[in-house]
């Protein structure tokens, strides 16, 4: 059985086109996704749904990736959640401020899908490897 059958991922990705690829690449994990194009949107999406990942891009309208994470760390069931955060840029100080958030991965774009399946799997325990 596949062990990501059962799992859900919240995309949180403003760009139409880096969310199609997202979409298309991690629905072949057999998991399921769910989809936002902004930080209050994917916070009105968490509280209504349960989710195992998120992949949040850092700029976004109303909320960027970190006032996002923030409200959603709030919430005990996602205190501790996997987060993948992706971004245009790479600078230290924003791969601190993520770290502190308990960011798991921090990906600069771009990124290979099938590096970002890797990673969902990983994340998730679905990797025979990384056992």
């Amino acid at each position: 059985m596949n062990p990501l059958t059962e799992k859900t991922l919240l995309l949180v990705v403003d760009e139409p086109h880096m969310l199609r690829l997202l979409q298309f690449a991690l629905r072949k994990t057999g998991a399921k996704t769910l989809e936002a194009t902004s930080g209050r949107a994917a916070l009105n999406l968490a509280a209504t749904q349960t989710v195992d990942l998120v992949v949040i891009d850092f700029m976004m309208p109303e909320l960027d990736g970190f006032a996002t994470l923030r409200e959603l760390r709030r919430d005990p069931k996602y205190a501790k959640i996997p987060v993948i955060m992706l971004t245009s840029r790479g600078q230290l100080e924003l791969r601190d401020t993520a770290e502190g958030l308990g960011i798991e991965l921090f990906l600069t774009k771009p990124f290979s899908p099938a590096e970002m399946v890797q990673h969902v799997r990983r994340l998730l325990g679905a990797d025979p490897a990384a056992s």
